[in-house]
């Protein structure tokens, strides 16, 4: 089971907010991880723009994730390091994250993330994350990918 980020006592909305997302991650959970994007104006960037992933909204992420990244992966847990809040609406977090494929690679990455956040449309509900701007270790990554592809490669030769 994956470890739960638990925020402090006097924690903001938008921080309590981030737990939810964070949360949803390290349990693979995808129902909740959407809830946690506002519909009109969730936009997900993935830096540095050398990976030329292109920025994704809600109605694109969802499927993304749910038809392409969550089945290929076993778990993806994230390690909180440090947590900000400049403002009520902001929050900044230095994190690492760990994923390991259905092929059996591991991927270890490093984070830095800034999620904007706005109020729920429904109230009493916490506010939904509007831009998700990630900032991520592209050598670790394009590392992952092409130790997929060789695995992949290997499977379909047999």
């Amino acid at each position: 089971m994956a470890p739960n980020y638990v925020v402090p006592p006097n924690a903001s909305p938008a921080h309590r907010s981030f737990a939810q997302y964070i949360n949803s991650w390290n349990a693979m959970d995808l129902d909740a991880l959407a809830k946690t994007m506002d519909d009109e104006k969730f936009m997900w960037s993935m830096f540095p723009t050398s990976l030329n992933i292109p920025p994704l909204s809600k109605a694109q992420a969802v499927p993304y994730l749910k038809d392409v990244l969550l089945p290929t992966i076993n778990s993806f847990v994230f390690k909180i390091l440090t947590v900000t809040e400049p403002n009520n609406s902001i929050v900044i977090s230095h994190l690492q994250g760990e994923a390991v494929s259905k092929l059996g690679n591991v991927l270890k990455n490093e984070y830095l993330i800034v999620l904007n956040f706005v109020p729920s449309k429904i109230e009493g509900e916490l506010p939904k994350i509007s831009t998700y701007t990630e900032f991520m270790d592209s050598k670790a990554l394009t590392d992952f990918q092409a130790a997929e592809a060789k695995a992949k490669a290997g499977v379909a030769a047999k």
